[in-house]
C-alpha cells in the first residue's frame, strides 16, 4: 500500500533518475562539470531557502504533512531543501543535451529581445500587482534579475539554449508541480497570489522557476567560463 509521506520525495526521485543515469553518458559528459554543478545550485539555492523560510513563516504558503516525512528543517520539510538541488541539476542536464545535440542553434539576438521583452511585462504585471504581495514580489523580482542576465556579455551566446531548456524543462515541471498543486502538497494563500491558475500551478511559480533557472544559468556558465574544460566537447 502505498505511503502518502513519500509522495513529495518520490516526484523529486523520478525527476532526477533519468538525468542523473545519463550525466556519465560518454558523448554529453554532464558529470565533468561537477564543481560549476555544484555551486550553481548551492549558490542561488541559499538565496531560495531564505525566500522560502521566510514566505512559509509569512503564511504565503504551507506544506501538507500528509504527503511529506515529518523532518522540518527551519519550517521547511526536507524535500523542499532537496528540491533545490533536484530540480537545478534536472535543468542544466537539459540545457547541457540541447547544448549538445543543437550546437548550432544561434537566435542570440531574436533571444534577447524576446527576454527583454519577457522581463517588461513581468515587471509591468507585477507593479500592477502591487498589494498582491507574493505577485509582486515574485514577477517585479524575476524582471529585474533577467535585466541582470542580458547585460552579461559572457552569456549571450548561449542564450538560446537557455531559453529553449527553460522550454523543455517546464514540461516535467508542469507534471511535477501540477502533482504537488493538485493534491495539494503545496497550499496557497490565495491573499497573497493573483489566484491565476494553469491547471492547478499558480501562474506565479513560472516565474519562479524562470528566476530559478537563471540564476542556476548565470552562476554555471560563470564558473565553466573560469574554468578548463577536461577534453574537447
Amino acid at each position: 500500500m502505498w505511503n502518502e509521506n513519500l509522495t513529495y520525495s518520490a516526484l523529486l526521485f523520478g525527476s532526477l533518475v533519468f538525468p542523473f543515469i545519463f550525466s556519465f553518458e560518454k558523448n554529453i559528459r554532464f558529470i565533468q562539470y561537477i564543481k560549476p554543478i555544484l555551486l550553481a545550485i548551492l549558490l542561488p539555492g541559499a538565496f531560495f531557502i531564505v525566500w522560502d523560510v521566510a514566505f512559509t513563516k509569512l503564511g504565503f504558503w504551507s506544506f501538507n504533512p500528509q504527503f511529506t516525512f515529518d523532518v522540518r528543517v527551519l519550517g521547511l520539510p526536507i524535500e523542499e531543501w532537496l528540491f533545490f538541488v533536484v530540480i537545478p541539476y534536472c535543468s542544466l542536464f537539459i540545457y547541457e543535451v540541447l547544448k549538445f545535440y543543437l550546437p548550432k542553434l544561434a537566435f542570440q539576438k531574436q533571444v534577447m529581445q524576446f527576454l527583454l521583452l519577457v522581463a517588461v511585462i513581468l515587471l509591468i504585471t507585477g507593479v500592477l500587482e502591487f498589494g498582491i504581495w507574493y505577485t509582486f514580489i515574485c514577477l517585479a523580482t524575476t524582471a529585474v534579475f533577467l535585466f541582470i542576465l542580458l547585460n552579461q556579455k559572457y552569456l549571450y551566446s548561449n542564450l538560446s539554449h537557455f531559453l529553449l531548456a527553460f522550454l523543455v524543462a517546464c514540461i516535467p515541471m508542469f507534471i511535477v508541480n501540477g502533482v504537488l498543486t493538485a493534491m495539494p502538497v503545496v497550499e496557497y494563500n490565495s491573499a497573497y497570489f493573483s489566484n491565476v491558475r494553469i491547471g492547478t500551478i499558480p501562474a506565479e511559480d513560472f516565474s519562479y522557476f524562470l528566476l530559478l533557472f537563471s540564476m542556476n544559468f548565470l552562476v554555471y556558465e560563470k564558473l565553466k567560463t573560469n574554468r578548463t574544460p577536461r577534453g574537447k566537447r
